[in-house]
């Protein structure tokens, strides 16, 4: 019973944190840890799922930044999310613990390199796996699978599994249209 209390408190919270905000969201539940949201940007989202019970998840836009979360999405604990351009993420996603989705590189590697700002997409379906990491400019297409530790350096194609430092095709996914992720 106190369980389910903290999760309608945190519940609470989040919600009330992103109106009083000013952006419109449907549903986020939360368990485990506050969120850590970042508000400043752009946010929609529409049915969302945030597990903390480890560590925080951080989402949010800064000032300039876009995050759009579709439906029906996970969000599972210490993972980071937080736009500084544009990040999108469609209806049915799960992203695992300690992810991080980038669209900004933060800061040039020269004085001669302008910092990166590139949009991330994650397409309806895709299930990102534990500790990988996203860097600006990639999309994960529809029902693609991102392996667990993965460096996602460029665009996966639809129904695709990936995997490996960086990211490579390791196989074609058996996928029907519709289908959605259990």
């Amino acid at each position: 019973m106190v369980n389910f209390l903290n999760t309608i408190v945190k519940t609470a919270y989040a919600n009330l944190w992103m109106l009083t905000h000013g952006y419109k969201t449907g549903l986020i539940t939360s368990e485990g840890k506050f969120p850590l949201l970042v508000s400043g940007g752009k946010i929609q989202i529409g049915k969302l799922g945030l597990n903390g019970f480890i560590a925080p998840v951080q989402i949010g836009a800064v000032k300039k930044g876009s995050l759009k979360v579709g439906r029906n999405v996970f969000i599972n604990q210490g993972a980071s999310v937080v736009s500084h351009l544009e990040i999108t993420i469609g209806d049915n996603v799960k992203i695992g613990d300690f992810v991080a989705i980038y669209d900004s590189d933060f800061h040039p590697i020269e004085p001669s390199k302008e910092l990166t700002l590139a949009p991330v997409h994650i397409k309806e379906g895709a299930w990102i796996g534990r500790s990988a990491i996203i860097l600006p400019g990639v999309t994960v297409g529809a029902n693609s699978v991102v392996a667990a530790g993965s460096v996602v350096t460029k665009s996966v194609p639809p129904a695709t599994l990936v995997a490996g430092v960086p990211a490579r095709f390791v196989r074609t996914l058996d996928t029907k249209k519709g289908w959605i992720r259990p």
